[in-house]
């Protein structure tokens, strides 16, 4: 039985072609045009300055503390991130990650040991439902929207208050966008020079390929390229496209670790945002498919490859945004 789709990107594209027709697409395009300026203001506005911090309770998981953290702007911004680091109070190595919208903060459960260091996950900042059919997603769209743009002054914002703890080593700090992850990690490290490396791990450019490329199953080939490109412009896909970013994280490393049977990513795409980017750089194929939390034996090698590899390249100096 094939599997249930519950990302509201994808089923925003599916709205776009089925069911809606070109009343949904007219629609859908004179949203976009509303919506579409640049962004860059906005995300130093939405970043804000930390207003506030819940704490839940701490938990002790495969001898390390465990601890959810909602983090809050003055802007209003929300971010909640799930820490997980050593016993004790000393310094470490921060690993700050990105990783799907259905794993969302619970990433830093995939790792479970850490090596030393203080692993953070985050969650996208949108609150609204994921199981949405059809014309459904329509009401949802500028939520949707919201969402992609908040997310790269949410790990801003997540930053700005992990620098301030104890036990970050606030020079040794890596951003690590895995699939969905990747083009908000990358404009996250563009624009913030704490961010000493950044990682890619399954992730790629392109976003309107990406969004026809995982949309083929079900939209007839005919309206797959301009229903790919309308949920592109709604997704903000032109502004957060990563290759547009990611010459910007130099001199700072880029490390791509990629699949060599992705499903989800299109080798040109994958291609297409490592040319993009400046030295140094590198990118690491691996056999297997693309990553997911219900596939631990893609997991498992990749957090060891990854936690490998972080012993193994030199970290710049962190410098002050």
């Amino acid at each position: 039985m094939a599997r249930p789709d519950r990302s509201p990107l994808r089923r925003l594209l599916r709205s776009v072609t089925l069911g809606g027709g070109i009343l949904l697409v007219v629609a859908a395009i004179a949203l976009a045009a509303l919506r579409a300026d640049d962004p860059v203001p906005r995300f130093d506005a939405r970043r804000g300055t930390v207003a506030g911090a819940t704490l839940d309770s701490v938990t002790i998981e495969d001898g390390h503390l465990v601890q959810p953290v909602r983090v809050v702007s003055s802007s209003g911004l929300a971010v909640d991130l799930l820490v997980k680091r050593p016993l004790g109070d000393a310094r470490a190595p921060l690993v700050l990650i990105l990783g799907g919208h259905n794993t969302g903060r619970d990433a830093a459960r995939l790792i479970p040991d850490t090596r030393g260091r203080a692993v953070v996950a985050l969650s996208y900042p949108y609150a609204g439902p994921h199981k949405l059919k059809g014309l459904a997603v329509v009401p949802h769209i500028p939520a949707i929207r919201r969402a992609l743009l908040d997310t790269p002054p949410a790990i801003a914002l997540a930053l700005d208050w992990l620098v301030q703890q104890p036990w970050v080593d606030t020079t040794r700090i890596d951003g690590v966008g895995a699939s969905l992850g990747t083009p908000f990690m990358t404009v996250a490290a563009a624009r913030d020079p704490r961010i000493g490396r950044l990682w890619s791990v399954h992730g790629a450019g392109d976003t309107r390929a990406l969004l026809a490329h995982n949309a083929r199953r079900y939209v007839p080939s005919l309206l797959l390229p301009p229903a790919a490109g309308v949920a592109d412009i709604l997704v903000a896909g032109p502004y957060l496209t990563p290759e547009k970013w990611i010459a910007a994280v130099a001199p700072r490393p880029v490390v791509m670790l990629n699949a060599t049977e992705d499903e989800k990513l299109p080798r040109a795409a994958v291609e297409t945002l490592y040319e993009a980017a400046a030295a140094p750089k590198r990118l690491v194929w691996m056999p297997g498919r693309h990553v997911g939390r219900n596939r631990p034996e893609i997991v498992r090698p990749l957090v060891a490859t990854v936690l490998a590899m972080m012993d193994s390249i030199p970290v710049p100096a962190a410098a002050t945004p």
